[in-house]
């Protein structure tokens, strides 16, 4: 099955700063493993960076984290929308895969957008639940937020995995 993986929103300014990422050491890791994975089947791995000017996100909070260290041939597509389809520039750059892998951050955010908004334009997403994350929410723990999205996103018809099934 043709596969590309995107990676979204791994930058700088989530695992830093005044309210890092909880966890977020756990999501490089995760994110390297399919990186490596998705690299070492020949699969396009595209990078998703939110621009937030005057935010975490901008400055040197824009960059992808160097831990996951983007191949310099691997497509960045700049988005300032939670949905990174509404970047015209992502779908083309996907055009003939049949399945299109996401990950990143933020579970209640951008990749919970983008899956839904690729599913709206017939675009073949699938989420990997357990390679995604956010924030705690009033009283709920990242963790629990991350569980809610998955079955939001699985009651909405969108395709989940798991690492474990993609490397397998």
């Amino acid at each position: 099955m043709k596969t590309a993986l995107v990676i979204i929103d791994t930058q700088v300014g989530a695992f830093t700063g005044d309210w890092p990422m909880p966890d977020g050491d756990e999501l490089i890791t995760v994110c390297q493993r399919l990186v490596a994975h998705a690299r070492a089947r020949g699969w396009p791995v595209l990078w998703v960076q939110h621009h937030e000017p005057g935010g975490p996100m901008d400055g040197a909070g824009f960059a992808i984290d160097p831990r996951l260290a983007p191949a310099a041939d691997e497509p960045r597509i700049l988005k300032v929308e939670p949905d990174a389809f509404s970047n015209a520039a992502l779908a083309p750059l996907l055009a003939g895969q049949e399945r299109i892998l996401l990950a990143g951050l933020q579970s209640d955010c951008c990749v919970q957008a983008t899956a839904l908004g690729g599913d709206r334009r017939a675009v073949p997403v699938t989420v990997v639940a357990d390679a995604h994350h956010t924030w705690p929410q009033n009283e709920l723990a990242a963790t629990a937020v991350r569980d809610r999205v998955n079955q939001e996103l699985q009651e909405a018809g969108i395709p989940l995995t798991t690492m474990t099934e993609v490397l397998a």
